[in-house]
């Protein structure tokens, strides 16, 4: 009764088994199955090991078979975006780091740590099982995780700093007094930070000719140093010089109780904090906040699950929408030379919400944000009405994006109240638009022109104590000119998720000090997503995707002599050999395509 395609195709495919205990077919199932050989009325039914079995089947036998375009969007568990935050912002961080490992191990001296990697990645892809990922798991999983996610970090951080090391160990440090080797693997400029417990802090990184300005920054019970990435130090390692010199690059920043501004935007405040005005600073200033609404504005509501509390939200709880505006206490900590910030200190219920809004080096107006979250069976998230008008936002997936309804026209479109996305959710008219990006949120919504990036849940099962606690995130408002494709959106989000990694390093002599850009494209849709020894040989592979669903032609370039290269699958088997000249490899690309290349170095 619930086969709709008797006119296409007289097969189907039923998987059957003992489902949620991890178990397969049972005495039961098999006993089932021998009676409907011989039952009237019903379907001939054949026992197939394999599903290729069925699907070579039904490819020779089926005609005119139907195709849908688009997602799939499950109407059921989109709590699943948003709760146990610490292990999602875990996974994220985590990715990120191995990916780093990888990169600068292929271009270190010494043995890759290929056994080491792999069992990083392994423990990491454990924890993205499926009801350990989306926090639908009981609290002693998530005790696990936690451990699991210190020994990447710890394991990883160590792989990442060791190599910086060996790297930096060839550059020229023989002149400078406090050198660090940097490496941001991110097409743009963002934020470096470096602990900084005490002592005074340097004044400037001297690095490539420049003397950046370094600033001292006390939040949230942490001392650190941050200064703006060194070009040079963008997909390559760079060793600079801390020093006491006066900075020769002075960036444009301004700090007051109602505006921060720096060289592109001014960002205004009512006397709670709330921002009122994004505006760029151009000849032809652009308006990116609504009308007479506020921005930044923190929302709870109601989270009272018809069913599976960690699982689902239910639309009709954001009917119990109640916006927290007020301030406890508003004011400027940061006035430059680096970043200028205000903090704002929010208290509601049980909880209080500490959080700096600032300008600087990352792309965007930057929000890091503290929230010791105590409350029980509700919703945190944060609100920018802004200045668009388009019936569709985008959205961030794995190796592209999708588009998604702003209104809801029809029961499909007012079904999608939770949607899920990577790192950016975008929305955008024909001349500019905004960005939001996140460090390791994943449940959004986009109605109207009001985008809303969800922070926070706390729901009793199966874990009581879901995502109570102190928790520290940083998200990111993006406004830009264009369409995504003409825009630095994709780019700053890999600039506000990889993190600069650092290491003070010791004095040597080299030859120069930086090295070559490891590995990069000619064009800003194909994105290098990684970079590893090849399982079987100790060539270099290089995965990439199209983000921006174009198509063209494009070059990589290696920082090491590429002699031959080969397109591959993504099992790493050669399918054809591609032109090498001066160094630089060319290949084609299609929309949204993962493209492989293996390297001879």
């Amino acid at each position: 009764k619930n086969y709709k395609d008797h006119a296409r195709s007289d097969r189907s495919l039923y998987l059957f088994g003992f489902g949620d205990g991890g178990g397969g077919p049972t005495e039961f199932h098999i006993e089932r199955i021998r009676r409907a050989r011989t039952a009237p009325c019903l379907p001939r039914v054949e026992r197939k090991r394999q599903s290729v079995d069925f699907f070579r089947a039904a490819y020779e036998e089926s005609q005119d078979l139907m195709t849908w375009a688009g997602e799939l969007y499950f109407e059921l568990h989109r709590g699943t975006y948003t709760s146990q935050a610490a292990n999602k912002r875990g996974n994220r961080e985590c990715e990120f780091l191995l990916r780093d490992a990888e990169w600068l191990s292929c271009f270190a001296d010494g043995a890759y740590p290929a056994e080491d990697l792999e069992r990083l990645w392994k423990l990491v892809l454990l924890n993205q099982f499926h009801d350990i990922i989306p926090g639908s798991s009981v609290r002693e999983v998530y005790a696990d995780s936690a451990k699991d996610y210190e020994r990447v970090r710890k394991d990883g951080g160590a792989i990442v700093e060791g190599a910086l090391r060996k790297i930096a160990a060839k550059l020229d440090t023989s002149q400078m007094e406090g050198p660090l080797a940097v490496f941001h693997n991110s097409p743009v400029p963002s934020q470096a930070e470096l602990a900084w417990p005490q002592g005074r802090a340097p004044k400037s990184l001297e690095i490539d000719g420049e003397r950046l300005p370094v600033q001292l920054v006390d939040a949230f019970g942490e001392r650190k140093i941050v200064f703006r990435t060194p070009e040079s130090a963008l997909g390559a390692v760079a060793v600079g010089d801390l020093t006491n010199k006066t900075p020769t690059v002075q960036p444009r920043l301004k700090a007051g109780p109602k505006k921060i501004e720096n060289g592109e935007f001014a960002v205004r405040f009512d006397a709670n904090g709330n921002i009122t005005s994004v505006r760029t600073l151009d000849d032809d200033p652009v308006e990116f906040v609504a009308k007479g609404a506020l921005a930044n504005v923190f929302q709870l509501f109601g989270d009272h699950p018809l069913f599976w509390d960690a699982w689902d939200v239910e639309a009709y709880n954001l009917e119990t929408l109640q916006e927290i505006t007020k301030a406890e206490s508003f004011e400027v900590v940061e006035s430059g030379p680096v970043r200028a910030a205000v903090e704002v200190v929010r208290k509601f219920g049980s909880s209080t919400i500490r959080q700096r809004i600032g300008l600087g080096p990352t792309p965007g107006i930057r929000f890091d944000t503290e929230v010791d979250w105590r409350e029980e069976n509700k919703m945190l998230k944060v609100a920018f009405p802004v200045s668009v008008n388009s019936p569709r936002a985008t959205y961030e997936i794995q190796f592209g994006h999708v588009e998604r309804p702003t209104h809801s026209n029809t029961s499909w479109d007012m079904a999608q109240f939770e949607v899920c996305a990577q790192k950016w959710a975008d929305l955008s008219e024909g001349g500019h638009g905004v960005a939001l990006i996140n460090e390791g949120k994943y449940g959004h919504d986009i109605k109207g022109n009001t985008m809303r990036l969800t922070l926070l849940r706390a729901p009793k099962s199966p874990d009581p104590t879901c995502d109570i606690g102190v928790h520290r995130f940083t998200y990111v408002l993006l406004p830009h000119y264009d369409q995504i494709q003409h825009s630095d959106v994709v780019a700053a989000s890999y600039a506000i998720n990889a993190q600069v990694r650092t290491a003070l390093v010791g004095k040597g002599k080299g030859r120069n000090g930086r090295t070559a850009q490891f590995v990069a494209t000619d064009t800003r849709s194909v994105v290098v997503e990684a970079v590893k020894k090849a399982e079987d040989s100790n060539r270099l592979v290089a995965r990439m995707y199209e983000c921006h669903n174009t198509r063209g032609r494009a070059e990589l370039h290696c920082g090491r002599k590429v002699k031959r290269a080969w397109l591959t699958d993504m099992e790493e088997n050669p399918l054809r050999e591609l032109t090498v000249s001066e160094g630089a490899v060319g290949f084609e690309y299609r929309p949204f395509e993962i493209i492989t290349v293996m390297l001879e170095v």
